[in-house]
């Protein structure tokens, strides 16, 4: 029989040996919570409210399980669940996953296979040989989400932590699991694995949510930060008087920055580098593999960190000088999608302080919605400016 971390992995891998793209996060806790979760059927493990504690140091016989079991028991003090989730899912994610693996390996479930690409890359595959295993995973899970039968207490506990993870929908069609949604909250109700062994996958479920959360909630403070920042940069450019370039002592850095031509193409290649590699970031968020792979969050934060950058080198590149005719209409347009993406990050990330103020929830749509609005003229616009500099 398969342990859950051996089976979340069969799962998490398709047919042609690839990954299934999830994002890091959610995969480090998983297997984090996986391992915990045998260690808790073995009934080497127990949990309360305060501490996790090992009440039977007997090996399993499965090297994984026993290296982290041996953990738990050497640490001189107690600790309680969520820091044994965040420590396992930081420090022992990847050897987890590499060792459930190696074991599946061994057994014939998985085997191991090179590829060579053109350019002489090898990169390692393990596509499933036996894939009526994984087939018998998804079709087991499948009954239980589309009976109302009581299910096997190992099933009740694998989609709970696939749920917990929120990784169901990686497995199966979204679709499919909002339609048993429903089902899936009744399985997270049942207590049929006993009042110890229940509290202890209750507790690892929980605090594998919170981890999740607390992780999110750390992403959203620095991106507020950062939207903050970006807008107050913005705003600067557009508000604050232009910053004169005196040469009474003779040639200066902002004389450099503004009027030099080397000195203005290198900038403005920065700067359409920089919201190009913005551009891209969003994108990519749209692209469920490629964002679930990095991590939404990632893509947000690269996103706003390329907005900030965009916004120093407008400075750099203006002095906060709006030009004229065809250059205003470009700042003009600029700034606004600047000012908007920021002022749209910060609706998004601190949502709940605004709740509290009484802002409507709609206004970020309508500030997004904007952002992309003002983006539509750019390339037009930045094209037309290229030209001219070149021609005149």
């Amino acid at each position: 029989m398969l342990t859950f971390a051996e089976e979340l992995v069969v799962l998490l891998n398709d047919e042609d040996g690839a990954p299934v793209p999830v994002q890091e996060d959610a995969l480090a806790c998983a297997l984090a919570g996986a391992v915990l979760l045998d260690l808790a059927f073995a009934y080497r493990i127990d949990t309360d409210l305060q501490t996790l504690v090992v009440t039977d140091r007997t090996p399993t016989g499965n090297p994984a399980l026993d290296r982290i079991l041996a953990k738990i028991a050497a640490r001189p003090e107690a600790a309680d669940t969520r820091t044994w989730i965040r420590e396992l899912s930081v420090d022992e994610a990847a050897a987890i996953h590499e060792e459930m693996l190696s074991g599946l390996v061994e057994r014939g479930v998985l085997a191991r296979q090179v590829e060579k690409f053109p350019w002489n890359l090898r990169t390692p595959r393990r596509p499933i040989v036996n894939g009526e295993a994984a087939q018998g995973i998804s079709r087991r899970i499948r009954a239980v989400l589309h009976s109302d039968g009581i299910p096997d207490p190992r099933d009740i506990a694998l989609i709970a932590l696939l749920d917990a993870c929120d990784l169901l929908a990686d497995v199966f069609p979204a679709a499919e699991i909002e339609q048993c949604r429903a089902r899936i909250e009744q399985l997270r109700l049942m207590d049929l694995i006993g009042r110890e062994l229940a509290g202890a996958i209750a507790d690892i479920e929980r605090t594998i949510i919170a981890a999740l959360r607390a992780r999110s909630a750390r992403f959203r403070r620095l991106l507020l930060h950062l939207s903050t920042i970006g807008g107050l940069g913005a705003t600067a450019v557009l508000l604050a008087p232009r910053i004169p370039a005196s040469d009474r002592f003779g040639p200066s850095l902002l004389q450099s920055l503004w009027f030099d031509e080397l000195w203005q193409q290198w900038s403005g290649y920065l700067l359409l580098g920089f919201s190009g590699a913005g551009l891209l970031a969003m994108l990519l968020l749209k692209v469920r593999p490629v964002a679930r792979l990095g991590g939404g969050h990632w893509w947000r934060l690269a996103h706003v960190g390329f907005g900030l950058c965009c916004a120093l080198l407008l400075f750099a590149h203006t002095g906060f000088r709006l030009g004229a005719n065809l250059n205003a209409a470009l700042m003009t347009s600029y700034l606004a999608a600047l000012t908007f993406g920021a002022l749209a990050g910060i609706s998004t990330n601190g949502a709940p302080q605004l709740r509290s103020m009484g802002i409507p929830p709609k206004l970020r749509s309508i500030l997004t919605r904007l952002h992309r609005v003002a983006f539509y003229p750019l390339p037009a616009l930045v094209a037309i400016h290229i030209l001219i500099v070149y021609l005149y």
